[in-house]
């Protein structure tokens, strides 16, 4: 299953929205962080999930560097597990580092092409929206300090790796624009749950959302 309920992104990605027959190797694991000794969390994080992929496709005969893409989309669990900590923000570089030595052992495995996900507006769950104002205001510079920072992370990694491809596909400007015009995407509005709504419970995107955020990366109609 997801966290939508149904298909999510990557599901419409490599059906819906492509053209040919893909494979998917899906490693994700609900509700993880990047790396657990540095923002405490019992799921299977980043680090283990590059271990799996080391052990179990990295030398494979499967997949082959021109004709695949690796798509991380993490960060959400990391904000929401420690943005009220005393000083959240001092944990970002940490997280980041991480996470990009995570991508240079896909890079050593022959991985050439990336698409990375920033965080979306998750201050804007219906879960969040009964909280403190100043405790949203902490979540919510918490996500657009960390996003700024993976964008970061992205210049100097297309600085430092010009045989690479890599796209930060932006899914927090893709949200706000669907949460302030819900019906201008057929949602009833940017609160309710349900697969006709933005939301699939309290905090999740829909599977509904998940297709139209398929639909809205640029490699969505074009041959993976």
């Amino acid at each position: 299953g997801t966290t939508a309920n149904g298909t999510n992104w990557v599901g419409y990605l490599v059906t819906t929205y492509n053209k040919t027959i893909i494979l998917s190797y899906n490693l994700a694991m609900y509700g993880a962080t990047v790396n657990n000794s540095i923002v405490s969390n019992v799921r299977e994080d980043l680090v283990h999930q590059m271990l799996e992929f080391d052990t179990h496709y990295c030398s494979s005969t499967f997949w082959s560097p021109d004709t695949s893409m690796f798509a991380i989309w993490i960060g959400i669990n990391d904000i929401d597990f420690s943005y009220l900590d005393n000083d959240p923000y001092s944990k970002f570089p940490s997280i980041l580092e991480s996470y990009f030595s995570m991508l240079l052992t896909l890079y050593d495995c022959g991985a050439r092409h990336f698409m990375l996900i920033n965080v979306p507006p998750t201050t804007r769950a219906p879960e969040m929206l009964d909280l403190d104002p100043l405790i949203r205001q902490k979540h919510d510079r918490a996500i657009r300090e960390y996003n700024s920072q993976l964008q970061e992370g992205v210049r100097n990694w297309q600085n430092s790796h010009s045989d690479t491809s890599m796209m930060l596909y932006d899914a927090w400007s893709l949200m706000t624009t669907v949460l302030d015009y819900p019906e201008k995407y057929g949602f009833t509005d940017n609160r309710c749950i349900g697969q006709k709504c933005i939301w699939a419970d309290d905090y999740h995107p829909s599977s509904a959302f998940h297709r139209l955020l398929a639909s809205n990366i640029p490699t969505a109609g074009t041959t993976l």
